[in-house]
């Protein structure tokens, strides 16, 4: 089967935003100074684009002035700028909204306005095929889709939506504004703060890792009793797990978020805003501060602890504490600048090792 090259017309669940003045918008986002100010013409704007594709009805992002070459013939409607960008896009005759950063002004005006990671639409606030335990407590406007399960004892704030085919098991409380998504798993005495988002497939609190061996080697399962914490405004990538602990508590602290398939095992703690990548996994019982990234395919032996503002690079391979901020790379875990030292050096073997037996022949010729 053929498809033609996407394009926002063909897109039939892609509503546009109300019609609205970008004095409006400024309004909104002005006292959190996302926006600073507006140039130009006070003009209409009903749909935010990329700026390949916009019309004269669109709001696009153009923080860098090499975008302007993406705009071809067409023109929107108005730009959010940056104080670079500001003079090339006047010029232009494009109205501006002023932002002293173009990106997080990106993800907090599609959130607003166009944001749309889930559809509720056409089938009741709660579906009649979901499965609710006569215990369970639901809170206003929350919304639970087809095939759904809520078991005993699960409390569900105000204006959660839990979609179709997700399992919250028993003693799980979710807060305000929560985002559930299919074929998520909730396990048993989970506890999820407020704006949390749990992605297709995420497994939060399944029993942790615990075995003990006998003499012949027999594997005996420890059961895990402990919970799972979520912090307010976590992001839980598709498909990743994270352990309920043997005894007390896993833990991620708010504003931390993850991409897909990342494993975080029974007892970890995840600081305050980190950033966790596709593929990283932590081993138990390790803590990790704040503002720590993790890229892809991280990996960090247990009952380590990482301190705040760590960057892992490179498919970092953690074996021991990290006590001082920075940037760290590879296996075994060094400073970013030793790591591209040796990469480079790396390159220079082969003719390095030439050189090396050129010499050794001067001095030995037998050798």
């Amino acid at each position: 089967m053929n498809f033609a090259v996407y394009t926002r017309k063909q897109d039939l669940y892609l509503e546009g935003m109300e019609s609205i003045l970008l004095s409006a918008i400024l309004q909104e986002f002005q006292s959190e100074q996302i926006l600073s100010a507006l140039h130009g013409t006070d003009v209409t704007v009903s749909g935010i684009a990329p700026v390949e594709q916009c019309t004269s009805r669109d709001l696009v992002f153009l923080g860098d002035v090499k975008y302007l070459k993406q705009l071809g013939d067409q023109r929107p409607g108005a730009a959010v700028v940056s104080a670079d960008s500001l003079d090339a896009v006047q010029k232009l005759g494009i109205p501006c909204l002023l932002a002293p950063n173009v990106n997080l002004a990106q993800a907090l005006l599609k959130q607003k306005y166009t944001d749309r990671d889930y559809d509720t639409e056409g089938w009741p606030r709660i579906h009649p095929s979901a499965i609710i335990h006569e215990s369970a407590q639901i809170g206003q406007n929350v919304r639970i889709g087809p095939l759904a399960s809520i078991a005993r004892g699960v409390k569900i704030d105000a204006d959660s939506v839990i979609l179709s085919h997700a399992v919250i098991e028993s003693g799980v409380e979710i807060g305000k504004k929560c985002v559930i998504h299919p074929r998520a798993v909730i396990g048993y005495n989970t506890q999820i703060g407020d704006n949390v988002m749990i992605k297709q497939g995420a497994v939060i609190g399944s029993e942790g890792f615990g075995f003990a061996q006998d003499e012949a080697r027999h594997n005996h399962r420890i059961p895990q009793v402990g919970r799972v914490v979520i912090e307010d405004r976590v992001v839980i990538g598709a498909l990743c797990t994270i352990e309920r602990a043997a005894y007390t508590e896993t833990r991620i602290k708010a504003g931390a978020v993850f991409d897909a398939h990342c494993h975080m095992a029974h007892g970890v703690e995840v600081g305050e805003d980190c950033i966790v990548m596709a593929h990283s996994v932590v081993a138990g019982s390790t803590k990790i501060g704040k503002r720590v990234i993790m890229s892809g395919q991280t990996g960090i032996l247990d009952h380590l602890n990482i301190t705040d503002d760590v960057i892992l690079l490179h498919r970092a391979g953690v074996t021991r504490d990290v006590k001082q901020s920075g940037l760290y790379a590879w296996l075994p875990l060094m400073p970013l600048t030793s790591y591209l030292k040796n990469s480079t050096a790396m390159g220079q073997l082969i003719e390095m090792r030439k050189k090396v037996t050129a010499i050794e022949k001067k001095v030995d010729p037998k050798s």
